[in-house]
């Protein structure tokens, strides 16, 4: 178990604390004074300042002039002078050491802070890099709660313990070290192995119940990743919950993922708080061993004052780097469920030697002997082969789950071809930066998805940098100018998530407007209308109709009045194209074409 905190924790110091060595170096170099002040400055001090201030004429010299004799001339000259440096002694000591837990907590706390917002840059970062087959396979939610509520339970931890983190361990072995000292300058040897066998007894419950820690932080991060599933897709889907009356069977589901979470943390919390008593039970053991051997031995006042000091802060050093450690072990869940993400290897590597694209590309496609599977055994698309010039307006019919949209999603580079090749414009799309070819493709989706911001910066994601004239331009081409009227600010509306202040056909005209914004030589409109009625997929049709001209367009399409103005229509059936022609062709020759075609036409 200890072996895995280890390496996690030096792969994240790697990733995301050597950016910030500096402060890393200040945080320790202040522990470390921390450290030394509260494990050897105070026991010492105890130990051989108190005797000055309290010596009389006559005794026995403190022992700390016999190693510094120049004190014990300033002594026999200036007695008053020897007792006000060791009365300053005290204060002088505490204020470094107040000093130190000062900067040290301040620089702790900006280190914790900075670590955790570059983790969860870093892990969105990597999460929209990722192949789209990725997080297919992935709840929404669960994505969503690493992001935002595993970093933060990692931000949690780091900046409750991060002061601990450095000071506690240092200030442990400062005082396990001042303690040999005093065992061994005594002669104290007996008393030295009683309370070793101590030391291991307080390590004990750190150790065991740090593995019990570890995996129910782990259970309770997974509970919550679920929790999040849940309520994301009750509040996507609150009408068909309200409309087939879900409500009972959905706070069903939530309950019982809630109970969960709260068994998992509450016994992360029982396990937690079980160190700090245990280690105080085996404190108080260790200083009663030291006043009986004290007692037994006749030491001086100073001398067991100076142990007991010692052994204070070695036990509560201990208490609390155990504390750190076992709070760290209630991070492991969260930091498995990050680091899973971010040590993700990329399916879909850049080329190191990409291909230099021109700024338009003519938009020429061709798939050879192309075969896919989303698993592995279970084609998708099988031998595909064919090639669609630039400019061709190309439908893609065929049966629910012929394959049709995964041909076209091959296209942008969402997914890789399993074997064979894809070429646009005669180069291998391997062999070209995934951003330069998508800059050469625009996408019309079956949902327009919006933004939240205006209708102008929605337009403007097509081409960021484009000019007013040619958003207004594509609004115009789009249809969207004639709905900006009843718009409160026109263009400069802004909507709600999704696009919430629109209608569907408002929507999808923006989403086309933003395609005519990027001016590609590619268009892929999948869907585009299928969720319209009847007078809205007309108006919008004649919208797609400019912008699929001159252009090598691909259209999915399960209602054939989309296909139109289609120049050629490619019909897929169980993942191979069955038929190849236009419209009249394929209506003549092709059983399956001419069925799906008249089962529609029924239907309209």
């Amino acid at each position: 178990m200890i072996h895995i905190i280890l390496r996690r924790t030096i792969y994240f110091a790697k990733r995301f604390l050597l950016p910030h060595i500096k402060l890393f170096l200040l945080a320790i170099g202040t522990g470390m004074v921390v450290a030394w002040s509260s494990g050897l400055g105070i026991p010492l001090m105890i130990k051989f300042v108190f005797p000055v201030v309290f010596y009389k004429a006559g005794n026995e010299l403190p022992e700390v002039f016999t190693y510094v004799p120049w004190l014990k001339e300033l002594q026999l000259e200036r007695p008053g002078m020897v007792l006000l440096m060791a009365c300053v002694a005290m204060p002088l000591v505490f204020l470094i050491r107040g000093l130190a837990i000062w900067i040290n907590g301040i620089v702790v706390t900006v280190l914790s802070t900075r670590i955790s917002a570059d983790l969860r840059i870093q892990l969105f970062s990597k999460v929209l890099s990722l192949p789209i087959a990725f997080l297919e396979k992935r709840r929404k939610g669960d994505v969503l709660s690493r992001i935002l509520s595993d970093t933060g339970a990692v931000l949690g931890v780091l900046t409750s313990v991060a002061n601990d983190l450095f000071k506690q361990p240092i200030t442990c072995m400062t005082a396990i070290c001042t303690f040999f000292y005093m065992m061994f300058s005594s002669g104290e040897a007996g008393l030295l192995l009683i309370d070793l066998v101590l030391i291991g007894l307080a390590a004990w419950p750190v150790i065991h119940f740090g593995k019990r820690i570890s995996r129910k932080a782990l259970s309770a991060s997974t509970d919550y990743g679920r929790l999040n599933t849940v309520v994301q897709q009750n509040l996507e889907a609150i009408r068909e919950v309200r409309a087939y009356a879900m409500e009972e069977r959905q706070i069903r589901e939530f309950n019982s993922v809630a109970e969960s979470l709260c068994r998992n943390s509450l016994k992360v919390i029982k396990y937690q708080r079980a160190v700090i008593p245990l280690m105080e039970i085996v404190t108080s053991t260790a200083l009663a061993v030291l006043l009986v051997h004290g007692r037994e031995s006749n030491m001086d006042l100073s001398s067991f004052l100076a142990m007991a000091t010692v052994l204070f802060f070695l036990f509560d050093s201990m208490k609390k780097a155990g504390n750190t450690f076992n709070r760290l072990n209630g991070a492991q869940g969260p930091l498995q469920r990050v680091e899973e993400i971010l040590q993700q290897p990329d399916d879909m590597p850049e080329p190191e030697n990409p291909v230099e694209l021109p700024e338009r590309m003519r938009g020429e496609i061709e798939f050879r002997e192309v075969n896919f599977e989303y698993e592995k055994g279970k084609p998708v698309l099988r031998n595909i082969n064919v090639h669609i010039p630039a400019g061709q307006v190309v439908g893609l019919v065929g049966s629910s789950g012929a394959g049709k949209t995964t041909f076209a999603s091959l296209i942008p580079r969402f997914y890789d071809v399993t074997s064979g090749a894809l070429l646009v414009d005669g180069v291998d799309i391997r062999k070209m930066r995934t951003k330069d070819l998508r800059n050469q493709l625009a996408l019309v989706g079956q949902q327009a998805l919006l933004f939240s911001g205006t209708i102008r910066e929605n337009i403007a994601l097509g081409r960021p940098g484009a000019t007013e004239e040619q958003i207004r331009a594509a609004a115009d081409a789009a249809a969207v100018t004639p709905f900006l009227a009843t718009q409160l600010r026109g263009i400069n509306t802004k909507l709600g998530e999704g696009g919430n202040g629109l209608s569907g056909g408002q929507r999808q005209r923006v989403a086309i407007a933003r395609a005519f914004v990027k001016d590609a030589p590619i268009l892929i409109l999948d869907e585009a209308t299928a969720s319209l009625d009847a007078e809205s997929e007309r108006d919008i049709q004649r919208e797609l109709e400019k912008l699929s001209h001159g252009r090598t367009t691909l259209i999915v399409a399960h209602r054939f009045s989309t296909l139109r103005h289609a120049q050629r229509i490619l019909l897929f059936d169980h993942g191979r194209i069955i038929a190849d022609g236009t419209h009249e062709q394929l209506y003549a020759t092709s059983p399956l074409y001419k069925e799906l075609y008249d089962r529609q036409g029924i239907e309209d």
